[in-house]
């Protein structure tokens, strides 16, 4: 499929919508995420586990995270944490393995190209979920005006003065 990826009702409207576009009412809208804890896929895994922890509660917060966004989250962990490992690895051993024999030409880690990918990959799923500059700079968050909110559940309008 080409062209640009629909954006979701929820993001254009954050966004705002200043081409009056119309806007769907008909997009399914799953329920917020309440289970913070971390996925038994992620137990195993230290690094999985921590990018678990650091990220679901930051991004219930934001009012970002619902129960359909649970794998791509689950997805993000593992990344981040193999991005992490591998990072690791190149600390430890280097970017470059050997060299080339009768030349001065190097042999690049395999590590290099496996980090460099998993950066992508992580980059891409930040900015799914808005944690990236730029994809937050999209994004326009209504201001609380104090009001409320039983009012606001409830659509109380201002009173009229009596005549």
């Amino acid at each position: 499929m080409q062209g640009r990826k629909p954006v979701p009702t929820a993001l254009r409207i954050a966004r705002g919508n200043p081409r009056k576009h119309t806007i769907s009412r008909e997009e399914p809208v799953p329920p917020p995420a309440v289970d913070l804890a971390v996925p038994a896929l992620l137990e195993s895994d230290a690094d999985a586990r921590r990018a678990w922890d650091d990220t679901a509660p930051m991004l219930q917060r934001l009012g970002v995270f619902t129960t359909a966004d649970r794998d791509a989250l689950i997805l993000y962990c593992v990344t981040f944490a193999r991005w992490q490992q591998a990072e690791r690895e190149l600390r430890t051993k280097g970017s470059v393995v050997a060299y080339r024999k009768g030349s001065k030409a190097p042999i690049v880690s395999p590590y290099v190209a496996i980090a460099n990918q998993l950066a992508a990959q992580c980059r891409a799923l930040l900015t799914e979920f808005g944690l990236t500059p730029v994809s937050r700079t999209r994004l326009h968050v209504p201001k609380d005006d104090g009001s409320d909110q039983k009012d606001k559940f409830f659509g109380a309008r201002p009173r009229s003065k009596p005549a």
